[in-house]
């Protein structure tokens, strides 16, 4: 089975609400990088595929994926292809999001259902770690993703914090770690 990491953190007070969660996730890779593989991140030049997923240009077997939302940041490292994807619960208008996610009968579905919020976003953090995976972004349909293309893996947070929800989907079966790290930007 395949090894991946997932370090994560907890957004320091001081940096809530100032939309510095993109510098944080970097921050994340850096210190993710460091410890796992002794690579130093601002000596490696980053590409981006065509759709904007960021890589590593001289390191093909080394691959990333970031995402943050609410006060948490995450950023899996592995040696195949991945995307990650976490989503605070909040409310929205779960009607006309589904429209856009899921095919009309699985909306009907999902609408009906008890622990609609829930399912709303598993739904979310499926699709959204999907195109982080294949790299197509919003390019892609995401009424038409298929669960039976790679492997698609529910993730809690080692907090078991309620009020999100996490996805990892990647072509093969990883076997995950979970590591903290206390970010501070300099």
């Amino acid at each position: 089975m395949n090894k991946g990491v997932i370090y994560y953190t907890r957004i320091r007070e001081e940096y809530q609400n100032t939309h510095l969660e993109h510098m944080i996730g970097d921050k994340l890779l850096e210190t993710a990088l460091k410890q796992e593989r002794n690579i130093k991140l601002s000596e490696e030049p980053r590409g981006v595929g065509e759709h904007g997923k960021p890589f590593l240009s001289y390191r093909p077997g080394v691959h990333y994926n970031i995402s943050h939302s609410g006060a948490y940041v995450v950023c899996v490292l592995a040696d195949q292809e991945v995307g990650i994807d976490i989503q605070i619960h909040r409310k929205v208008n779960y009607d006309r999001m589904l429209r856009r996610m899921v095919t009309e009968k699985e909306r009907e579905e999902i609408l009906k259902r008890p622990d609609l919020e829930q399912e709303f976003f598993r739904q979310w953090v499926i699709r959204e770690a999907f195109i982080k995976w294949t790299g197509e972004g919003l390019s892609r349909d995401l009424r038409k993703i298929s669960e039976k293309e790679g492997v698609c893996r529910f993730l809690n947070l080692p907090e078991r914090e309620k009020g999100y929800s996490c996805a990892l989907w990647s072509a093969d079966p990883i076997e995950i770690t979970w590591k903290y790290a206390d970010i501070m930007l300099d």
